[in-house]
């Protein structure tokens, strides 16, 4: 595991979010959970364990039934996507090209989308300053385009996964989420996702990674949460010592 994942010693913080009871229908019961600054939390289970189901239900994507999310202290009323937006919350989707990315728009379109208010002046969107500040992200996070109008659908995988983080950076999103970040994507770029996963913890964003990919998990989180049939099953604070067999016991309770 060591060659496949970067090394990172970034000391973890305060709580920054706190989930209590969260639940829809049977999909996602009673989870609650918390998230500290620095943190990279991994949620894993199997198909169907509820793992996708409750960062939806974090970024307002669903309506949960009951529960509470707190973040910073504050408690979120989350009616829609935006709501989370605003609060400092961001999720790259599992299916990028149907839920994170509008296909047939640019590169730099894609990014300005929920950041127009940023680049707007008197219900005008600067062309100019959307294109400076993606540029900015071309250069941090190394997206390999042929230019910032270049369509998104031509993007690899793994630059398109880059297109999707950087509109939540420019946000300034406090929580990061990821759903399956490396899946379809090629070896190297799955490298360059955990420097930037890395990085962001270093910056004390909390990162929430679903992943069915237990190396994945076991490389990159400091703390891993398991699920099944939408509830937590178990909770691993010593990663270094956890096993996948450790991981799967719990999985298929």
């Amino acid at each position: 595991l060591d060659s496949e994942f970067p090394d990172r010693h970034v000391p973890v913080g305060p709580v920054r979010l706190t989930v209590e009871g969260l639940t829809r229908g049977s999909a996602v019961r009673g989870v609650s959970f918390s998230v500290r600054a620095g943190e990279i939390l991994a949620i894993t289970g199997l198909v169907g364990s509820g793992r996708t189901e409750t960062v939806r239900l974090l970024f307002g994507a669903d309506r949960r039934d009951r529960g509470s999310i707190v973040m910073d202290g504050l408690e979120l009323r989350l009616a829609h996507p935006r709501d989370a937006i605003r609060a400092g919350i961001g999720l790259l989707t599992e299916d990028r090209k149907a839920q994170g990315l509008v296909l047939g728009q640019s590169a730099r379109a894609n990014f300005g989308l929920p950041n127009l208010d940023r680049f707007s002046r008197a219900a005008f969107v600067s062309d100019a300053a959307e294109r400076r500040a993606f540029g900015t992200y071309i250069d941090l996070l190394r997206i390999k385009v042929p230019g910032a109008d270049a369509l998104v659908d031509t993007l690899s995988g793994g630059n398109q996964q880059k297109v999707v983080l950087a509109k939540w950076l420019e946000r300034h999103c406090e929580v990061v989420m990821f759903d399956e970040p490396t899946r379809g994507i090629d070896v190297g770029t799955k490298y360059e996702i955990y420097l930037l996963m890395n990085e962001l913890a270093a910056q004390g964003k909390a990162v929430i990674m679903v992943s069915s990919e237990l190396p994945e998990v076991l490389g990159m989180a400091d703390r891993i949460l398991v699920m099944h049939d939408g509830r937590i099953t178990g909770e691993i604070a010593d990663v270094e010592r956890a096993t996948q067999e450790q991981i799967l016991t719990r999985a298929i309770r």
